[in-house]
């Protein structure tokens, strides 16, 4: 095989694959990536057999062939080669790289000991909107599990029933749920339930672009179409529970407050909290919440109050501040509200603007308060 690329894409391209290659795996052949050369085009894969990752690249592709490298070893020398043209050549499953300057050789393995890459075929693919499918994951992935023993958590259920798309993810402690006007789904098969990392990598890939990105589906896989790139990832087995079991409807106390003024005040007390629980106190009063912590094992304590809009008898929750953070950080600039009922039941928290675009809904289990 002999093939002339540009280092500047090939570098990119190698970055984008590196992010499924195992660096700790009883299999060497899966610190490799797979490079095959044809026609005017260069074909990069890599896989962690559950993850994979093909990246396509136009070339000057002299003559055609396969081969696998270290993909680690590859990436860095191609990063630090001059920005010019690479010329590379393969025989016997030994590389060498040749810039102006200089000659560069590495050993690889064998294309056919490469383990097979899942075939989908993407004829029929869903179009989505690239914006959608990056927020939905974005205010989901914080609440995904990762028990092993609860294999379908440790997931994101993708849901779609003819008219929206839901994406849901819980731990057994917080939900997050997101629902969009989206229809383009109609059609396959039940719920798909999706490894956050996957859906990771395509937001990744996708970066500030606000592209579609192609969906298809196989009998236990799931493919992604982004620009020249496609990710494939093994869905997760479910059945996923009853979400809509847990989430309260008739909470009938409401807290209204400012999502930035909050957060900053429960970062604030959370440095005195309990460094296993994490413990910050919430106080409600007529237009008054008290934050509070304490950790014993340093002696420290700290108490601050905020204003926000809250009628209704007193109540004192104690909540997991990691857990409000990561909520928190998931609504926009203003407002939100804490649909509320006792100290022991799951709180629910909105935007208290909601738009017509979506619906997106928390759900917090509060901590046992320590006395």
């Amino acid at each position: 095989m002999k093939f002339t690329v540009s280092r500047d894409e090939l570098a990119d391209k190698l970055q984008t694959v590196l992010s499924v290659v195992s660096t700790r795996t009883t299999l060497p052949i899966l610190g490799n990536i797979l490079i095959k050369g044809e026609g005017d085009q260069l074909q990069i894969a890599a896989t962690d057999l559950d993850l994979s990752v093909t990246c396509t690249l136009a070339a000057k592709v002299n003559k055609g062939g396969m081969t696998t490298v270290p993909g680690r070893t590859f990436s860095d020398m191609v990063r630090e080669l001059p920005e010019e043209d690479v010329v590379v050549t393969v025989a016997n499953n030994r590389m060498e790289i040749k810039t102006g300057r200089g000659t560069y050789k590495i050993s690889g393995m064998p294309a056919e000991e490469f383990p097979k890459l899942p075939t989908i075929s993407t004829a029929g693919e869903i179009q989505i909107p690239g914006d959608h499918l990056k927020s939905m994951v974005r205010r989901t992935a914080y609440a995904v599990s990762v028990d092993p023993t609860r294999p379908a958590l440790n997931g994101i259920l993708w849901q779609e029933n003819g008219k929206q798309m839901h994406m849901v993810a819980t731990d057994g402690h917080r939900l997050a749920r997101i629902t969009v006007p989206e229809n383009r789904l109609a059609g396959h098969k039940g719920d798909l339930i999706i490894p956050p990392k996957a859906l990771a990598l395509v937001i990744k890939i996708l970066g500030d672009s606000s592209d579609g990105v192609g969906i298809s589906l196989g009998e236990k896989n799931i493919l992604f179409h982004v620009g020249d790139t496609l990710v494939t990832t093994r869905l997760i087995e479910g059945p996923y529970p009853n979400y809509e079991q847990v989430i309260p409807a008739s909470n009938d106390k409401r807290m209204i407050v400012d999502a930035a003024t909050l957060m900053a005040g429960v970062r604030r007390v959370a440095v005195l909290s309990n460094s296993l629980t994490h413990q910050v106190k919430f106080a409600l009063s007529n237009d008054k919440l008290e934050l509070s912590a304490a950790n014993q094992d340093i002696g420290g304590e700290a108490k601050e109050t905020i204003t926000c809009q809250y009628q209704g008898e007193d109540l004192e929750i104690g909540y997991n501040a990691v857990y409000v953070l990561d909520m928190l950080k998931n609504y926009e600039d203003g407002d939100v509200v804490f649909e509320l009922a006792t100290s022991v039941s799951a709180g629910i928290v909105r935007a208290a603007k909601e738009t017509k675009d979506e619906d997106y809904v928390c759900l917090i289990m509060p901590l046992r308060l320590a006395e």
